[in-house]
């Protein structure tokens, strides 16, 4: 029987294991060993087969103030968590007769046993769903009914703010499997949802693109060699930045420069007949000279690279411009 004051500690702990502690501490009182429930990552172990209690200096039992130590039989692996709760049984095994004596030591054990019975329950109301001291008082949080809720979602009322059941819906969506169909054939698409666990997957089937499978070079084939980019004659592979610059280098390579030209057309008044009269007259530059023109003298021109012929056709005095 307890003869020590109940502390208010919390009447649970939880840590994390690190793979090779197997001895972890808790800090709230209880009568005997079997008042602690043990867990790891939510699965309940068993006293003795899983672990023991020990004390302090490590006797078999709890300390003379009602904790103790959780020593696992095999370290717990690395991550998992930990939780040690007080589970004191809602029993009582003292029984208070007319006439009888009654001891200290008895009233001790029962009022111990009910502050940490309260303790319990208050650490697990604190873990439960309650709605807030600043709710109404006429707040509802009661749930459904079980063959209402089955397979729902809990929900809340847009209104009254009550607990209401709910369809599933769509929490998250993966691609679970892609696979690559022949060229030609048609696309395909699966999808899978699952109404307990709100996910939904989807498979895909992709065809080839006509040029071959996909890969290093893309949709190609292959890349071109640097002849087959400099003749231009291959048409089913691939060009890299470099190949089209080969291709460029190689096209322009046989071309020699060719100056500019200017070519104009002005009137003037031919004197040496003696006889004043307006004819055309057409100018221009010296291939790779430089000529100081004035562009407001001419009545046309333009600029050409290359080979320019002009004639003067006599059925009509037209000038015909012959470019390359």
């Amino acid at each position: 029987m307890a003869l020590f004051d109940v502390n208010d500690n919390v009447r649970k702990v939880t840590a994390t294991a690190n793979g090779n502690l197997v001895d972890f501490d808790f800090n709230f009182q209880v009568n005997a060993t079997t008042d602690i429930d043990v867990a790891l990552d939510g699965v309940a172990k068993q006293l003795t087969s899983d672990y023991t209690i020990v004390t302090s200096a490590g006797a078999a039992g709890l300390n003379a103030n009602g904790t103790g130590t959780v020593r696992f039989n095999s370290a717990p692996a690395n991550n998992v968590t930990v939780s040690i709760k007080s589970d004191v049984p809602l029993s009582r095994a003292s029984v208070y007769t007319s006439g009888g004596n009654i001891t200290a030591a008895s009233l001790e054990a029962d009022f111990d046993r009910i502050v940490m019975a309260l303790g319990d329950a208050d650490e697990t109301l604190n873990r439960s769903l309650k709605a807030p001291v600043n709710d109404p008082a006429d707040v509802d949080m009661t749930l459904p009914k079980k063959e209402t809720r089955k397979g729902k979602l809990l929900g809340f009322d847009a209104t009254s703010g009550d607990p209401v059941i709910q369809d599933a819906a769509v929490s998250s969506a993966s691609v679970s499997n892609v696979t690559t169909g022949a060229p030609g054939s048609a696309a395909t698409a699966t999808a899978t949802y699952n109404s307990t666990t709100g996910a939904i997957d989807f498979t895909f089937g992709l065809p080839q693109g006509a040029q071959g499978a996909a890969g290093n070079n893309g949709v190609f084939n292959a890349i071109a060699t640097q002849l087959e980019a400099q003749t231009g004659t291959e048409n089913t592979k691939g060009m890299t930045p470099l190949r089209v610059k080969e291709a460029i280098n190689a096209q322009v390579s046989g071309i020699s420069a060719v100056a500019s030209k200017f070519f104009g057309v002005k009137k003037i008044v031919e004197t040496t007949s003696g006889v004043g009269r307006t004819i055309l007259q057409q100018e221009h530059t010296l291939v790779g000279g430089s000529e100081n023109l004035v562009l407001s003298d001419y009545e046309t021109y333009f600029f050409a690279t290359g080979s320019v012929g002009l004639t003067l056709r006599s059925s009509d005095g037209h000038l015909l411009i012959d470019l390359p």
